[in-house]
């Protein structure tokens, strides 16, 4: 191993940083809370830690359900982590709202922390897990989404948010579940499966080509990027399903393809990869993030909205400050003016026309949340491989594999210095 890595439980400097707010986690790096911010640690896990991780099945982080988060940002439940030692399990609850990833949308799990050490075979799982969780959201939905309050708990998949959207509207499932079933004939599902094909196949025969993978994961990214843009950003089931499982196909591909090419040493095709990629992911994103929140009464058109106390159990602070941070009316606040933001969602909500906010609209609220959480935590661990391309090359390791711990390393979180 080129580069010594640090555990972070033992840093305790990261840790009060985090804690005290002069840090914050970003996708698979830990910046300085400032303007502009710049990046003191990078993550990245041992091959045990997610190779445990795959075993647990999906949860989505919504608020009913007392949920961890595992370092790829998979939501799983507390008492499945006692698969793991207790060791692991008791720094892993310590270091999840550390983190911020006490909430997260589940479906940024389909890419790691920066730096993944268990490579293509996670990413392959995650794509199963699209697949998986499309075809069981389809049987929820036609045999009818009913009694919403005690199912929060036991929902799986990566698109159970679109369930909000369609609470108490029998004939929204329906259509909803017609669109699941034609997702599974169009070009979607297909490129999916070639390109989990492809990783299966590289995580089998290590030691072959990159040649093919790097082509259908080029291909994937090019088809699954053009389906993702083509879509109008609006508040619209059907919609967003298609757009969301394309935008997930676009970031699995686009990571894997620089992870290819990082592990081969082509750090500067990967920087050129990325500078085409990231900046129309994050506009994509941002594009989603101004239409949907653009929905209510002016003084509500604010991620800051997501902070009433109707949301205390479903949104965490950190899903707030994560989905401000796509949102071009929120990101560049000043204190002031966020106080003055928070000021007004809370007289908004003391009105008397707040008796309009019922549990539907509550819950519609809460789907938005999640889906505007993913596109945001996607387009930060797009963002954190370009700092991982440039490490590599500012360290003048002759692969990305040089900066990985070691297999024999425990099971959790580490850091990477800069210097």
């Amino acid at each position: 191993m080129i580069i010594n890595t640090s555990f972070l439980i033992k840093d305790p400097a990261i840790i009060q940083g985090l804690l005290n707010g002069t840090l914050k986690r970003y996708g698979g790096v830990i910046r300085e809370v400032g303007n502009p911010p710049s990046i003191v640690r990078h993550l990245v896990e041992t091959p045990a830690l997610t190779n445990n991780l795959m075993t647990v099945a999906a949860n989505p982080a919504l608020g009913a359900a007392k949920i961890a988060t595992d370092a790829v940002g998979q939501g799983i439940t507390i008492h499945k982590l006692n698969r793991v030692s207790n060791q692991i399990n008791q720094v892993q609850q310590m270091l999840n709202p550390i983190l911020g990833l006490s909430q997260i949308a589940a479906g940024a799990s389909v890419l790691n922390l920066g730096i993944s050490a268990v490579g293509f075979a996670y990413m392959g799982y995650k794509l199963h897990q699209i697949q998986n969780s499309l075809g069981k959201m389809q049987q929820s939905m036609e045999a009818g989404f009913k009694n919403i309050d005690e199912r929060l708990d036991i929902l799986s998949g990566q698109l159970a948010y679109l369930h909000l959207l369609v609470e108490q509207n029998r004939q929204g499932q329906i259509y909803l579940s017609q669109a699941i079933n034609e997702l599974h004939r169009t070009i979607l599902i297909k490129e999916i499966a070639e390109l989990r094909a492809e990783l299966i196949a590289k995580d089998r025969f290590p030691d072959t080509s990159i040649q093919s993978a790097l082509k259908v994961a080029s291909k994937v990214r090019m088809v699954m990027s053009d389906q993702a843009l083509q879509i109008i950003p609006e508040l619209e089931p059907q919609k967003i399903l298609l757009v969301d499982v394309a935008t997930q196909g676009w970031a699995v591909a686009t990571a894997t393809e620089a992870h290819l090419l990082l592990e081969i040493g082509k750090f500067e095709e990967t920087q050129e990869l990325l500078a085409l990629e990231v900046p129309r992911f994050k506009q994509n994103a941002e594009q989603w993030a101004n239409n949907l929140l653009d929905l209510e009464r002016s003084e509500l058109n604010t991620a800051y909205r997501f902070t009433a106390p109707v949301f205390k159990q479903h949104i965490s602070q950190e899903r707030v400050d994560r989905i401000a941070d796509i949102s071009l009316v929120d990101r560049n606040l000043s204190l002031e003016k966020k106080q003055e933001k928070l000021d007004d969602i809370a007289v908004e909500f003391q009105m008397s026309y707040a008796s309009q906010f019922d549990r539907q609209w509550v819950y519609r609220q809460v789907a938005i949340a999640e889906y505007l959480d993913n596109l945001s935590e996607l387009s930060a661990r797009l963002e954190s491989l370009q700092a991982v391309a440039d490490l590599c090359q500012k360290k003048e390791v002759q692969t990305s594999l040089d900066l990985l711990p070691q297999d024999t390393d425990k099971p959790m979180w580490y850091l990477l210095p800069l210097e």
